[in-house]
């Protein structure tokens, strides 16, 4: 990993919970939690439960580091997939960061409704997810034959060259979904955009699998 992208991994997985002990003794002793599909507050809890995030931020951080280290260690050319992983490690990190710092403004605010904030949290994090996958697509391809990381079906693993063209094909796949997903979360709100989002991700799922068994053939 180079010195700036172990800059940027570092930081996106530990400025989160800085960010949040930052500001923790301005919020309010009540922030809202969590919002229905019409932009309402539906529950209410204490101010410590913005920690939890955070600290999921840093164990999201580790885990991705270590299966990294894993991959890297058996690896026999290369560091190709030692790569791969920190970089969707860095995307995942990412994502979360932006729901990070997007709670803490809205319980610094003391938000009940979000229609004057103008964000629908629900399609920010299919925009968010859309982008993860789009990143993932990109990566897809330079993935090599493992225990963990990419498709893995029992087709693609049969033989080096099904394995390349699954995730050849796994990793367009995932940048033309990751582009509706993203086209979805601008167009339609509430848990739409959400739950259309999830269909596409499993429609992708389903229609990799399928590619992996015709490319063993």
């Amino acid at each position: 990993m180079t010195k700036t992208k172990k800059t940027i991994y570092k930081l996106l997985t530990r400025l989160p919970l800085l960010v949040t002990l930052t500001t923790f003794f301005f919020m309010p002793d009540e922030v809202p939690v969590h919002f229905g599909i019409n932009n309402q507050v539906d529950r209410w809890g204490s101010k410590y439960e913005l920690l939890i995030l955070p600290f999921t931020i840093i164990a999201i951080g580790i885990i991705f580091l270590l299966i990294a280290k894993h991959l890297d260690k058996n690896e026999d050319n290369g560091s190709n997939n030692f790569n791969v992983c920190t970089t969707v490690g860095i995307s995942v990190l990412a994502m979360f960061n932006v729901m990070t710092y997007f709670i803490l403004y809205i319980s610094f605010m003391g938000t009940q409704d979000l229609e004057p904030v103008q964000i629908d949290f629900l399609s920010l994090m299919a925009f968010l997810i859309g982008t993860v996958v789009i990143v993932i697509g990109n990566v897809m391809p330079k993935v090599k034959m493992n225990s963990l990381l990419g498709l893995r079906t029992k087709w693609s693993m049969s033989s080096e060259d099904a394995w390349k063209k699954s995730q050849r094909f796994s990793g367009y796949c995932a940048i033309v979904t990751g582009l509706i997903i993203i086209i979805f979360s601008l167009s339609l709100s509430g848990s739409s955009s959400l739950f259309i989002g999830v269909l596409l991700l499993l429609a992708m799922g389903i229609v990799d699998t399928a590619y992996s068994y015709f490319a063993s053939k």
